[in-house]
């Protein structure tokens, strides 16, 4: 079954719901009914449920732990024992159905870590091989960056079952957010990332049932991960609460299959439906605790008949009226402090619109709390904005006491303005009248020089251009625009920013980054000065300096300023905007170029959704956001996900935007790279040379871009053995990228390090060693920078360590033995004082090694390095 995007899944949910609490034998008779209607919903409706019963038909997350079964102990043992690709390492966590392993990748292809979840033997002798084999394949189906994915599945050599799944190094989301002080804000953001999870769960008819701190992790990078779905839940954590209060042990049963007590909902408790209220009722009692530091039952959570008590028959407090219990005061104080504010501040920010949304969710009838997790995380993001939440009545009163609060400044502005009107409006009408029309004939000569202005640079821009067009003429009428702003625009600063914000955006274009960021600066400075730091064209420049510093190679400065132009859209513009896709669009290449590309993926989906939402199908920004997730799902080894999704670009770009124009040259590029992983080297040099000419005739021969396409086409060379070609091509970008970017740009290193190596290759040490020396101070300087986003294929991976392992390669072949030691044994020791080392990097090295003193004669050292090489 295919998994179901937001909108549909709201379009279906209400008749879900329906659905499952009919009889099955009735459902065919109500679906009939449906379908008279609706007959696309019914259809939809109809594989829904059809997955959903065979999925109750294998016991898809039920427990069937019998009450006196004895945990299995983990037998250390199974240390070093490999499973598929997988050696296991130390044991993680074990309970009565089995035991979770740490385990790393070992079969050489590339390295990694795993969590692997073994089911003993005794349980699994209760369990058909075909269920475990459905289990796992539903599984598969929950691929959301929030959720720990299910890597790969087996049975060992002793028949035992496992799981592989991403191992996630971080900590329980109280204990995350506690330890890292973060605010009521900041909790909420953290928390939507969890909403995002379980609404992807929902949408796939997957019902978590145990949502607690304890299966919601926060990494060391700060992202989210929901664990513990399917068979996971069979491996249940019994141990102590990390903050040593006594924890309820006792199983709440239906079907035999078991919850945390404190986190099940009232229906779990008394044996009734569970559906996706459930996990709606578990997150309230989530944020509950993340926002107050105790359990919604409170004093009552400390024994089992108490805890069930509570949860059926006894209403929560409101978070702000425990936040400020006399009784406790030191542990109120302790949270506020962990929570950045004092216990005062804390009540009056849960008070009002959090408690209501809280209060919401923990209805002790499932039909009263929100009716989707969608609609849970809608009402925070509104609380978060400073807007009206749908779960208070939609009052006059209400509304105009959020939008007072929203905009206090500006209603207090607005109420002093209003008095002075009132006294003066009778003396100053004519003046008013005569002052308005003045401002309005301003505005409209100031919006014709804007537009005129505007006209004029856009037709410079290569973007806005079908087929060749002229530098010098371009170049010419940019300079001297340019000046003109600055010098002429001075008193209006208004209209400077927006002149300066074009004038900035198009010299990126043309790829003269460093007349661009200056100018995006001052445009910056003239936005701040006019509009003030919350504005709409505030946010574009931020937007268009952002992208710019990435294209300079400084990611992390681009991503700070992406992130604020982002958070400021969403502010102004609400999360559906066309501009906010825009941002996300850039956000997303920027933690690519950070290397960051599994976070990338979340923006760059979201992008693409809105634009579908906003702009349709086949719009041309819709196609930018299919080409920006292809290069994710390329990265992440998905190459089928990647081609499908360039096709329908291309189509798409040849359609709004025609054969010859950037966009177009940029997906044929893309598609090069697929066809090149799938060594179909002709096909790729067909896309890449096409793509190439399409860029220099838009473009221009001198852009960064044209550089890019270029190191690519080099690869498809080299694997073809025409290392003169790639050698050419490889030059040339080095001359376009040195003047475009700086020698100490990651891409010119990068195209460097490509053409040493070639050049060792081709036997010429010597043009060897000069490249490598050059581009090493730029790895040095920045090593854990490798621009993935425009990196071409994996060999463009070049470390520290890798570089200094060729660079010893080229002292060896000038037969320079005394150099080649020193620099490969700089580099050994650079790897040992690492807590992780790539086993690429450390073969390259020892290999180096052994080569150097094998040609230098000491065959006792290189024996002794050759031992060390790891297989």
């Amino acid at each position: 079954m295919r998994p179901l995007d937001p909108d549909l899944w709201r379009k279906l949910s209400p008749y879900l719901d329906e659905a499952l609490e009919i009889d099955p034998a009735q459902r065919p008779a109500w679906l009939a009914s449906v379908g008279a209607t609706h007959p696309d919903v019914a259809a939809d409706l109809r594989m829904l449920l059809a997955d959903h019963q065979a999925i109750e038909d294998t016991g898809f997350l039920e427990r069937v732990v019998e009450v006196g079964l004895r945990p299995v102990s983990a037998s250390p043992s199974l240390s070093g024992q490999i499973l598929g690709a997988y050696r296991l390492l130390s044991l993680i966590g074990q309970g009565g159905m089995g035991t979770v392993w740490l385990a790393e990748r070992c079969d050489g292809r590339f390295e990694g870590r795993a969590a692997v979840k073994l089911l003993n033997v005794a349980v699994m002798g209760r369990v058909s091989e075909e269920r475990f084999r459905r289990e796992g394949h539903i599984l598969a189906r929950l691929t959301h960056t929030n959720i720990a994915r299910l890597i790969d599945a087996g049975v060992s050599p002793a028949g035992q079952p496992y799981l592989v799944l991403e191992h996630v190094d971080g900590q329980a989301i109280d204990r995350y957010c506690d330890e890292h002080t973060l605010s009521v804000d900041a909790r909420l953001r953290v928390f939507l990332d969890v909403l995002e999870a379980v609404t992807h769960a929902h949408a796939n008819l997957v019902v978590h049932r145990d949502i607690k701190p304890g299966n919601v992790l926060v990494s060391v990078a700060g992202q989210v991960k929901l664990l513990d779905f399917g068979i996971a839940k069979l491996l249940e954590d019994e141990d102590a609460q990390a903050d040593g209060s006594p924890m309820v042990t006792a199983p709440l049963t239906r079907d035999g299959w078991a919850a945390t007590p404190q986190y099940a909902a009232p229906e779990q408790v008394a044996g009734g439906l569970v559906t996706t209220a459930t996990d709606v009722y578990a997150l309230g009692v989530l944020l509950y605790v993340l926002l107050t530091g105790t359990h919604p039952a409170g004093a009552d959570a400390r024994s089992p008949a108490t805890l069930l008590h509570a949860i059926v028959e006894v209403t929560p407090r409101r978070p702000s009226d425990v936040v400020t219990e006399p009784e406790s005061t030191d542990a109120l104080v302790s949270h506020a402090v962990r929570c950045g504010t004092t216990p005062a501040r804390l009540r009056r920010m849960l008070r009002g619109d959090l408690d209501t949304i809280i209060a919401k969710a923990l209805k002790k009838n499932a039909a009263e709390r929100y009716a989707s997790v969608t609609a849970l995380a809608d009402d925070i993001r509104r609380f978060l904005r400073l807007e009206p939440i749908t779960a208070r009545p939609d009052t006059l009163r209400y509304r105009a006491l959020t939008f007072a609060k929203r905009n206090a400044r500006g209603v207090a502005a607005s109420a002093a303005v209003v008095a002075l009107l009132t006294a003066l409006i009778a003396y100053h009408t004519v003046r008013l009248e005569t002052e308005r029309d003045r401002a309005q004939r301003e505005a409209t000569k100031a919006r014709k020089a804007s537009d005129v202005l505007t006209s004029l640079l856009t037709s410079a821009d290569p973007y806005a251009i079908h087929g060749a067009r002229s530098d010098t003429t371009i170049r010419s009428v940019l300079d001297s625009g340019a000046a003109q702003v600055q010098k002429d625009l001075v008193d209006q600063p208004e209209l400077q920013a927006g002149m300066l914000t074009v004038l900035g955006r198009i010299y990126r274009r043309l790829g003269a980054y460093d007349k661009a960021q200056p100018l995006l600066e001052q445009a910056l400075a003239s936005g701040n000065a006019a509009f003030g730091p919350e504005h709409v064209d505030t946010a574009q420049t931020l937007h268009d300096l952002g992208v710019v510093l990435a294209d300079k190679g400084d990611y992390v400065a681009a991503a700070q300023r992406l992130e604020q132009a982002l958070a400021m859209r969403r502010r102004l513009l609400g999360n559906e905007h066309a501009d906010v896709a825009v941002t996300l669009s850039e956000l997303g290449r920027v933690y690519q170029d950070l290397g960051l590309n599994q976070r990338a993926e979340s923006p760059q989906r979201e992008a693409l959704r809105i634009r579908r939402k906003t702009l349709g199908e086949e719009h041309r920004e819709t196609a930018v956001s299919l080409s920006d997730l292809a290069s994710v799902l390329r990265l992440n080894g998905d190459l089928a996900g990647a081609e499908t999704l360039l096709w329908q670009c291309l189509e798409t770009n040849r359609k709004t935007r025609g054969e010859i124009h950037p966009n177009t040259s940029a997906t044929l590029h893309d598609l090069g790279l697929i066809a090149a992983a799938r060594r179909d080297n002709a096909g790729a040099e067909a896309m890449l040379r096409r793509a190439l000419d399409i860029a220099r005739r838009t473009l221009g021969d001198r852009h960064p871009i044209v550089a890019t396409t270029l190191n690519s086409l080099s690869h498809v060379l080299v694997a073809q053995g025409r290392y003169e070609d790639a050698v050419a091509a490889l030059q040339d970008a080095l001359a376009i990228a040195r003047p475009a970017l700086g020698n100490d740009h990651q891409l010119v290193a990068i195209y460097a390090i490509n053409l040493a190596s070639i050049q060792l290759a081709r036997n010429q040490p010597v043009a060897a060693e000069q490249l490598l020396r050059e581009a090493l101070p730029v790895r040095v300087h920045a090593p854990e920078l490798v621009p993935s986003r425009r990196r071409t294929v994996a060999d463009d991976d070049w470390s520290v360590a890798t570089t200094k392992a060729l660079l010893g390669t080229s002292l060896l072949a000038q037969r320079r033995f005394a150099d080649a030691e020193a620099v490969l044994l700089d580099a050994r020791r650079e790897l040992d004082t690492q807590p992780q080392p790539r086993a690429r990097d450390v073969n390259a090295t020892i290999f180096g090694l052994v080569q150097l003193y094998d040609a230098w004669g000491k065959r006792d050292a290189a024996a002794a390095y050759r031992a060390r090489l790891r297989t």
